[in-house]
């Protein structure tokens, strides 16, 4: 009998935690200090009407915003570990690789505090605004281990907790509807973006 194929395409593997130190050294740079470079905002999010907002009972996180072309030696280690985790991704669901895709959008890292998340169900492409219409694989690299405070997945009742350098790759779609676990302990930091057709 042929071994029963993964139905929640929804798949992760570990890079090195120094990538993780080093994105968490990265990112204090630059909330730290005069030469900070980079965009920090409240978490935002799409509301039902396709407009972006910032409503903390939704998503309550500080972000910063990382443009993938940057030219930074630790963006471009943790890129490279992104890519290891892409084609083992690619390989175990090959049928991913309909079109051509790639990193096209800036990239978020997000520090939530304690009993802050993004408590609401959503899916990473959830209307047809430009920014997120050409969606089609999103990616998370938890930064800090909280047990009690990972990603849960409605269609799939699957709960997978934060563990340091674990990188998850699933669909965009509402198949894959999802929320981040409050933790009332522990702070949480990850990195996330997206693979967009080209």
């Amino acid at each position: 009998m042929e071994k029963e194929k993964s139905t929640e395409f929804i798949w992760g593997d570990f890079i090195d935690i120094k990538i993780c130190d080093d994105l968490l050294e990265f990112k204090k740079q630059q909330t730290l200090t005069w030469t900070s470079f980079l965009p920090i905002t409240e978490g935002q999010n799409y509301n039902n009407k396709g407009d972006i907002n910032v409503d903390k009972n939704v998503k309550d996180s500080v972000d910063l915003y990382i443009p993938h072309q940057i030219n930074v030696p630790h963006i471009q280690n943790f890129l490279a570990a992104l890519q290891t985790v892409l084609n083992s991704y690619c390989n175990k669901f090959p049928f991913c690789k309909t079109s051509r895709f790639e990193l096209m959008q800036g990239m978020r890292m997000q520090s939530y505090p304690v009993s802050g998340g993004y408590k609401a169900w959503h899916t990473e492409r959830a209307n047809a605004s430009p920014n997120t219409v050409y969606r089609h694989l999103a990616w998370m690299t938890y930064l800090n281990d909280v047990p009690d405070g990972g990603t849960e997945w409605f269609h799939q009742n699957l709960y997978i907790p934060a563990q340091k350098g674990y990188t998850i790759i699933w669909p965009c779609d509402w198949t894959h509807t999802h929320r981040g676990r409050v933790s009332h302990t522990l702070e949480k930091h990850i990195i996330t973006g997206w693979f967009s057709f080209t």
